[in-house]
């Protein structure tokens, strides 16, 4: 994870060990790869590419959490079309929301207004050093 954190000279430590199978290098970067990445490693490396999950999978990923929960979202089609909308892709901020609306013991279905202000009454944890000062910076 992070592995554009590594300066050059570290990156280069990985060299031999990967032209000879030794080490299969698995890396995670939220930066350009062709940007942070000696060119050497970059060469020997297969860079594959996560996009934003669609509103077709969010859909699923919902439907998955509340098989988990046992239970449907106290949501209308809007709401979950807006839940969704809201997640913009990331389906980590679509899990923590389902997680935080369950939370709330809600069973009335919401509209997209009712969601937002029900969503909104949530302040973010902040705990730096835990879980949810990861979830909070991949939010933003």
């Amino acid at each position: 994870d992070e592995i554009h954190r590594f300066n050059r000279a570290q990156q280069d430590g990985f060299l031999p060990y990967v032209e000879d199978g030794t080490v299969v290098l698995i890396g995670a970067t939220t930066e350009n790869p062709s940007f942070e990445l000696n060119p050497a490693l970059l060469s020997r490396a297969q860079v594959l590419v996560l996009n934003r999950l669609d509103a077709g999978a969010l859909e699923e990923l919902m439907a998955r959490a509340e098989v988990e929960l046992g239970h449907p979202l106290p949501l209308d089609a809007d709401a979950r079309q807006a839940m969704a909308a809201m997640a913009d892709g990331d389906g980590r901020y679509l899990l923590n929301m389902v997680e935080n609306l369950d939370a709330m013991g809600l069973t009335a279905p919401l509209d997209p207004a009712d969601l937002a202000a029900a969503v909104q009454k949530r302040m973010p944890l902040y705990d730096k050093g835990q879980e949810s000062h990861y979830n909070l910076i991949s939010a933003l």
